[in-house]
């Protein structure tokens, strides 16, 4: 019965706890961001221009709580839940996830 608990919490995701994620990926992730622009990276450097220093800090935060509690996870099951904060983004790797990681992390060097 345990394993069964287990299975089921691996496979949820509290969409909740992430507010300004939800709204950072339906507003910049959206199904045109490529051809607005180019990347996932980009279209993060584009957020922390337009946003507030607060917004941006707060995204930050939720990206990072996010990137923690996924570890482990195979790409598939990152778009699953990558999709249920809306917009269009499907990494289609590590390397992707580490792109935002990045874009985020430069709004915190200035």
């Amino acid at each position: 019965m345990k394993r069964d608990t287990e299975k089921e919490n691996k496979t949820e995701f509290p969409g909740a706890e992430y507010p300004s994620l939800r709204d950072f990926f339906s507003g910049y992730l959206h199904e045109d961001f490529q051809e607005e622009y180019g990347s996932a990276a980009d279209a993060v450097r584009a957020f922390c221009r337009d946003a507030s220093i607060e917004e941006v800090s707060q995204t930050r935060e939720e990206w990072a709580k996010l990137r923690k509690s996924l570890r482990g996870r195979t790409i598939s099951e990152l778009r699953g839940i990558l999709r249920k904060l809306g917009g269009a983004w499907r990494p289609e790797d590590e390397d992707d996830l580490r792109g935002v990681d990045a874009a985020l992390a430069e709004r915190g060097q200035e």
